[in-house]
């Protein structure tokens, strides 16, 4: 008999300087939204579907990424599979901070030029990792892909063309201003 199961727990993450808080944000992207299948040895027909969904707040230098997961399955297997889910987080912690490091600076602006609005669906970008700090204050915005940069002329920043280009791009505060880094790609074998 198939039961779901709701798991729920942070992670906090230096976010000190840019290169940190850029691995904390490509760690978010890693994880929301994804789902992953956790079959039992010897008992394939009965897998363990999870969905993680994740958000995040920035208090000082410290990242706080919540993490929510939820999990559907052979009840007998849900809670071995919720054990191993810290796991499978901290694997992604990892791969998130390897991409830092080879993250690519595209460009910056200040950040007084740029204005964050909410979005319609239909231009939301999942390619696009902004932190949800930015976004719209005071406005229910979907978030993390709700809101969307815009330059003073009211055209996206970056536009469709750039986000086109690139898999993952991250808009990420430094000081007074805002830096374009491209992320290298999620392989389909780091998703497993």
């Amino acid at each position: 008999m198939s039961k779901t199961m709701e798991h729920e727990w942070e992670v906090e993450l230096p976010a000190g300087t840019p290169e940190q808080l850029l691995a904390a944000l490509a760690a978010r992207d890693r994880l929301f939204g994804q789902s992953v299948s956790l079959e039992p040895e010897d008992d394939a027909q009965n897998t363990v579907e999870v969905w993680f969904g994740a958000a995040e707040a920035l208090e000082g230098d410290t990242f706080h990424l919540a993490v929510y997961a939820e999990l559907s399955g052979a009840q007998q297997y849900l809670e071995a599979a919720r054990d191993a889910l810290e796991d499978i987080v901290g694997e992604q912690l990892e791969a998130a901070a390897t991409e830092a490091t080879e993250a690519k600076l595209l460009g910056s602006r200040p950040a007084k030029e740029v204005e964050f609005k909410p979005v319609p669906e239909d231009d939301q970008r999942p390619q696009l990792i902004i932190p949800e700090w930015l976004g719209p204050q005071g406005e229910e915005v979907e978030m993390p892909w709700g809101f969307r940069a815009f330059d003073a002329e009211g055209h996206p920043w970056p536009d469709d063309e750039m986000i086109t280009a690139h898999d993952r791009l991250v808009v990420l505060p430094v000081g007074d201003e805002l830096r374009l880094y491209s992320l290298p790609p999620i392989e389909e074998d780091d998703e497993d």
